[in-house]
């Protein structure tokens, strides 16, 4: 029989665990303990296990540390349903455990995300269908913002939340944010209130083209050029990471733009990219004097900046 505080231990293969440890890492959670309740609440969404998936033998992980744990009071059901089917099939609670957990890091990371956070999610979604604002702490701050869609990164390893903000002085496309979904928390509705990305067409337009080309920089409709030296583009073609699309080389004649429709860029050049300044102040850096960066103006006096203080500090 199994209770609400049991300690339990559950034998495991190195990926189970693995997998298991980098969500805790990567979703700021308390501890293995906290992820394997928070599945564990939740057992029933996932499908009712059979006979040969409960009968793997232990002594296969033997030499793994296994998932140690106590059930918290949000197990209190699956507790229940243990004992029941304890008693019912004899089946061990370990291997019970084991079998939600490996359906869990079945799932994409990203739906694994939103699992995890599906009570912040759940407010978020109903939000987004009565087109209300929200208020939330992002990262420790609290902001108001509207709610506009939830999305995925082209990989579908993390989920986010596209939000319009109500600062009608900023530009458009700037009232828009991408909000990784793990670091969202205390969602509460305004019910009296109106969504902002619904106020005007614009807005909403707006919102419509992030979400049919999506990416979490939010780079769709903003461009920055670039001079890359050969070097430069060498480390370009390699650097893969976040990497904003190239649209355009200038033709070395005559200057005009070239469309281009490729991953890669060409060699030295001036080349325009898809890409928003929050991407390009994570990207670009790591070029050194290998990227100049020619638009937009207020960008370039960005890095200027930000290599002058840089400069002053190697001075000494």
């Amino acid at each position: 029989m199994i209770s609400v505080s049991q300690k339990i231990k559950v034998a495991s293969s190195h990926l189970l665990r693995s997998q298991m440890e980098l969500d805790v890492e990567d979703y700021g959670l308390k501890g293995i303990g906290d992820l394997c309740n928070r599945i564990l609440a939740r057992y029933a969404e996932f499908p009712v296990p059979d006979a040969t998936q409960l009968a793997i033998d232990d002594i296969l992980y033997k030499n793994i540390p296994p998932l140690q744990f106590s059930l918290s009071k949000t197990g209190e059901s699956f507790a229940n349903y243990a004992n029941n089917l304890g008693t019912a099939r004899n089946v061990k609670v370990a291997a019970l455990c084991r079998y939600y957990f490996e359906s869990y890091v079945n799932l994409p990371r990203g739906k694994r995300e939103c699992f995890i956070f599906h009570d912040d999610l759940n407010k978020l979604l109903n939000a987004i269908e009565k087109r209300v604002n929200v208020t939330l702490n992002y990262r420790g701050e609290v902001k108001n913002v509207s709610p506009c869609f939830l999305a995925f990164s082209p990989s579908q390893v993390r989920a986010y939340v596209v939000v319009c903000g109500g600062d009608t002085n900023k530009p458009i496309p700037n009232r828009f944010y991408s909000l990784r979904l793990c670091h969202i928390r205390g969602v509460a509705a305004d019910l009296e209130s109106s969504a902002y990305h619904c106020e005007n067409f614009d807005l909403s337009h707006q919102a419509d083209l992030y979400r049919e080309h999506f990416d979490p920089f939010l780079c769709y409709g903003q461009n920055v050029k670039v001079r890359f030296t050969e070097k430069g583009a060498e480390r370009y073609n390699k650097l893969v990471t976040n990497r904003p699309k190239v649209i355009a080389m200038d033709n070395a004649c005559d200057k005009t733009p070239a469309k281009m429709d490729c991953a890669e860029v060409r060699g030295a050049g001036d080349y325009t990219f898809e890409c928003s300044e929050k991407l390009a102040k994570i990207y670009f850096p790591q070029f050194l004097a290998e990227a100049e960066i020619l638009e937009p103006r207020e960008l370039r006096l960005w890095f200027k900046e930000e290599f002058e203080k840089a400069g002053k500090v190697y001075c000494g």
